[in-house]
């Protein structure tokens, strides 16, 4: 070996340059050292922020039996312990007889099917904690995965980003809708689109993953990033040379690449959704009442607040703030761009065209500034299948949020010398985290939360008995005006908890008869007892002219429950 380095020098200097470069590689901003800040920076935030329990799933916020988080673990845990069925995301223990999807109970459907696969057994149990810990872990990868398709290098660019998307106000705020917490899809459809730019074409594969896999998840999300995916191809058209090359025409792969990712797509519904349970798709009213007000990204910090910044409570669905700080720094770069790479908006045009459409969904067809309404629109009938879908159009500014953030850190990083962006960007991230201290107080104290039980189960219990085998509620979802979380979510928690099917539950596109429920009672074996709203049937008299004869109803304070008599051998106390 001494040999052949004495005789050749030079192979032995490139061994050793390469060891450098890898080594140089792994330990840089971009390599696996920097990977691993990033996540861990990320994972650190929501520990710091929301402490050991709630990533754990043990604090009290996630066992109430009357919040949104109700409806993400009875819909998990009856989708978990039923068998198989196909398609592979039915579940028939809820919404009986015609069951539903586990897509319309906002159990991260991916995420559930996987845990499905190794789930531990019997037992009512929350995965929720630690997908809220992975999403914010994942937002840290998304920000070296962009650092690197970006090329820049630098750890401070590095850290302040995955601090400044780890802390992201839209996501942290969004504690009590957990799938809504998914936003690392956001980031990774922004990285995406970087590498795309770094490539010279469509990164199709990852694309692929990423918008399949992200249906999944969360239906909003999903579309968010497609229409990121539509910028990207916008832009590879656009860029397309108007006399093709020797070959196929150059406009041919990024229409190609749409067709390939949604034709994927809708093949795997075939396997996990479709064909769709009766009475699924459904309308919700709310587009324009769940909407972002144009002080949003400017009202949420300590620094500056404004008297009267939404209008009416649907526009919480809008908050959407940035950060003045971070704002600040935004138009220093969008000055330093036009200096340094005058050329960058041309660029990107297709992209911040699709990021203002999105801004002006989130503020739907009636626009507010503070509590002053400034117009509405009348829109077109056609539209009615969009908006009614995604009624929630306030969330549509994310997008333009987190590209924001993308744009002024990695702009400040690439045109700033790096002793003054590393002092500038640790400032604004600094600035920032203090700015939003009262935010974050206000988002421990929702965490902190620990409703009561609006169900007894030692009451229920006694009063059911081991005869009663399944459950019906009156009136079915959306058929009353009682707020869900009144009666429907604790039975719809008692009923998955106890192995009974129940014939609704607070389930999204879903659907069922409001009337003829004498005639429909009438029908059900001994076997079924039933659970009246009160709001519905104020009496206990009303409840027991809807069993007929031989029944027994009792009061369960926030509904009557009613039996078939013989069905109970307990003697019931209230």
């Amino acid at each position: 070996m001494t040999c052949v380095t004495e005789l050749h020098p030079g192979a032995g200097q490139a061994r050793r340059t390469a060891r450098r470069l890898a080594q140089s590689n792994w330990l840089g901003a971009n390599g696996a050292a920097g990977l691993l800040l990033a996540a861990a920076l990320g994972l650190g935030f929501a520990w710091w922020l929301y402490g050991y329990p709630m990533l754990r799933g043990s604090s009290p916020f996630w066992w109430r039996d009357n919040a949104d988080i109700t409806q993400y673990l009875a819909g998990f845990n009856a989708y978990v312990h039923e068998p198989w069925h196909w398609p592979l995301l039915r579940l028939n223990s809820l919404n009986t007889p015609d069951g539903t999807l586990a897509t319309f109970l906002d159990t991260v459907p991916l995420y559930a099917a996987m845990l499905k696969l190794v789930h531990p057994g019997a037992g009512y149990w929350n995965p929720y904690g630690m997908w809220i810990a992975l999403c914010f872990t994942l937002q840290g990868v998304g920000a070296w995965w962009i650092c690197r398709e970006a090329r820049v290098r630098s750890w401070a660019a590095l850290g302040a980003l995955a601090l400044l998307l780890a802390s992201f106000p839209a996501l942290t705020f969004r504690i009590s809708h957990t799938s809504l917490m998914s936003q690392w899809l956001l980031v990774f459809a922004l990285a995406v689109y970087l590498r795309s730019a770094r490539l010279g074409r469509i990164a199709l594969g990852s694309w692929a993953l990423l918008l399949v896999g992200g249906f999944y998840i969360n239906i909003y999300l999903f579309v968010m990033a497609s229409a990121i995916f539509a910028a990207d191809v916008l832009r590879q058209l656009l860029r397309a040379p108007s006399v093709p090359a020797v070959g196929r025409p150059a406009w041919r792969a990024p229409l190609l690449a749409p067709v390939i990712v949604y034709g994927l797509l809708f093949a795997s519904m075939w396997i996990t959704m479709l064909p769709l349970p009766p009475g699924a798709g459904g309308r919700d009213w709310g587009f324009g009442h769940y909407s972002m007000n144009l002080l949003a990204p400017l009202h949420g910090g300590a620094l500056l607040q404004f008297p009267h910044p939404i209008a009416h409570d649907g526009q919480g669905e809008g908050y959407n703030y940035l950060g003045v700080f971070l704002l600040a720094l935004t138009a220093f770069v969008v000055r330093l761009r036009g200096q340094r790479d005058p050329v960058f908006w041309r660029r990107h045009g297709a992209l911040l065209a699709v990021l203002v459409l999105m801004a002006l969904y989130a503020m739907s067809n009636v626009v507010y500034l503070g509590n002053a309404q400034l117009f509405s629109l009348n829109l077109p009938v056609s539209l009615e299948g969009v908006t009614a879908t995604f009624r929630s159009s306030g969330r549509f500014f994310w997008p333009v949020g987190y590209a924001i953030v993308v744009f002024t850190v990695l702009g400040a990083a690439r045109h700033l010398r790096w002793p003054q962006a590393t002092v500038l960007l640790a400032a604004v991230a600094a600035l920032q985290l203090w700015d939003l201290r009262e935010h974050h107080d206000r988002v421990r104290a929702t965490a902190a939360q620990a409703g009561g039980h609006a169900i007894d189960p030692a009451r229920w219990d006694a009063f059911l008995g081991p005869g009663v085998k399944a459950l019906q509620h009156y009136p079915p979802f959306r058929c009353g005006d009682t707020s869900a979380s009144k009666a429907l979510l604790p039975v719809m928690a008692y009923a998955v908890q106890h192995g009974y099917p129940l014939s609704t539950g607070y389930i999204a596109r879903a659907s069922k008869a409001c009337d003829n429920h004498g005639a429909e009672i009438a029908r059900l074996p001994a076997s079924v007892a039933v659970a009246f709203e009160k709001r519905a049937y104020p009496l206990l008299q009303d409840a027991e002219r809807m069993m007929g004869a031989n029944a027994t109803c009792t009061d369960m304070d926030i509904v009557y429950l009613c039996r078939r008599n013989g069905t109970n051998l307990i003697q019931n106390t209230p």
